[in-house]
């Protein structure tokens, strides 16, 4: 016995996920914008700035991927 459909549960996974995904991106490119004119040769500045690279590229795979799984892309 289903409680949803397919098709009903692939659009609530990618609500989710746009939606997930989407405030991750926001999130890091806005503490990334907060690193300008930091000190780069500080390893703490350098590891932030490379958490934040890898917020947004986990979130740009995760959007590409909904996109691509419904054929937009």
């Amino acid at each position: 016995m289903e409680l949803v459909s397919v098709e009903a549960l692939s659009w609530i996974v990618t609500a989710m996920t746009g939606i997930f995904a989407g405030a991750w991106l926001v999130y890091d490119v806005r503490n990334l914008t907060t690193l300008r004119g930091k000190d780069f040769s500080d390893p703490l500045i350098r590891d932030r700035c490379f958490g934040y690279l890898m917020g947004i590229t986990i979130a740009v795979i995760g959007l590409v991927g909904v996109l691509r799984f419904h054929g937009i892309l």
